[in-house]
């Protein structure tokens, strides 16, 4: 196969990350640990009505204990071979030095800067635009390149593809034509599970959103499909075109506080995920109760059946996997029966 930027030569590299590794490891490795392959993560996308748990391959027994109160099945072991958010064999290994240059020099020059500092008003500018906007469009792009549920518009991927392509010669002004707003989330790097961020994406559409640690990522494919995209206060519909990076003087960041992220990702776990799941298990256990006895559970049973699942915090139908939900399924219409 061709590497997917020159489409020139043979895609030879292997473990390209698509999603930025100096950024999402703090996020995905236990107690905010910079290291590599020791941590958690899960698919958060709407694609699949199960949130899929994953861990790297250096991840303590004990922790894993702690989040899923059982050891992992074989499945889940075979998967933790697997490194988060990379690929094999989609670019060359001239190209991964493209991407590498746009990836080392805004880590090297913002990265810390960004975590150390402590952080007044709701924005921070940034007068280095082409470095910055190419470094989160290459997320983007990437991104798109590598998942089928992330997906953006043709054109603008080949626009995107080009631009990478031939990045030393690309005007700032050209980098106009792509809105993209960011948003940091100021971060206490410890390991409070309850301050925990985010790696993945939806498969929302203008915006795309990219959850990239302590970065959230907005891209929309062009200035007319711009809109207000109301999701659980990360945007304000009186300013939320201020932060599109339409204007080549600065690259403007929204931030938002420790308070405000911590209710963000909060908001977003139990209003989408955990209400979609709910719906998801009431609606096949209902289907399967019919197929067994032929006819519908009462209302009542299906809220039993949900809190025999849950066992007193809906937080916990985010670690099951589909193998989890047969189990406890059967062991609950077994009590049924006797």
């Amino acid at each position: 196969m061709l590497c997917a930027l020159c489409k020139n030569i043979e895609a030879d590299k292997k473990n390209t990350h698509f999603l930025t590794d100096s950024v999402i490891r703090t996020c995905l490795n236990e107690n905010g640990e910079n290291i590599r392959e020791k941590g958690l993560y899960f698919d958060i996308s709407n694609e699949n009505p199960f949130v899929e748990f994953n861990f790297q391959r250096r991840t303590t027994f004990e922790k894993l204990n702690t989040i899923l109160g059982r050891q992992p099945d074989d499945l889940e072991i075979e998967k933790a071979k697997q490194i988060p958010f990379s690929v094999d064999f989609v670019f060359c290994s001239n190209c991964e030095k493209k991407f590498s240059e746009i990836e080392e020099s805004f880590t090297k020059k913002y990265l810390k800067d960004f975590r150390n500092n402590q952080y007044t008003g709701n924005l921070k500018s940034i007068n280095d635009y082409k470095l910055i906007k190419l470094f989160f469009l290459l997320q983007v792009w990437r991104t798109s390149i590598c998942d089928s549920i992330f997906t953006i518009d043709e054109e603008v991927s080949e626009k995107l593809r080009l631009i990478f392509l031939n990045k030393e010669e690309i005007e700032p002004e050209v980098l106009n034509e792509f809105p993209i707003s960011v948003t940091y989330l100021i971060t206490e790097h410890n390991d409070d599970a309850n301050k925990a961020n985010f790696v993945g994406y939806t498969d929302d559409k203008n915006p795309n959103l990219i959850f990239m640690n302590d970065f959230i990522i907005q891209f929309y494919n062009n200035y007319d499909s711009i809109r207000f995209f109301d999701f659980y206060g990360l945007n304000d519909k009186t300013d939320y075109t201020n932060y599109l990076n339409l204007d080549t003087q600065a690259f403007i960041f929204k931030l938002f506080t420790a308070e405000q992220r911590i209710n963000l990702l909060n908001e977003f776990i139990l209003g989408d995920k955990i209400r979609a799941l709910i719906d998801f298990y009431s609606e096949n256990f209902a289907r399967l109760w019919f197929s067994l006895f032929g006819n519908y559970p009462q209302i009542s049973l299906i809220q039993s059946y949900l809190s025999f699942i849950t066992n007193g915090s809906e937080k916990n139908l985010l670690h099951y996997t589909k193998d989890n939900i047969f189990k406890l399924t059967s062991k609950f219409i077994e009590k049924q029966l006797k």
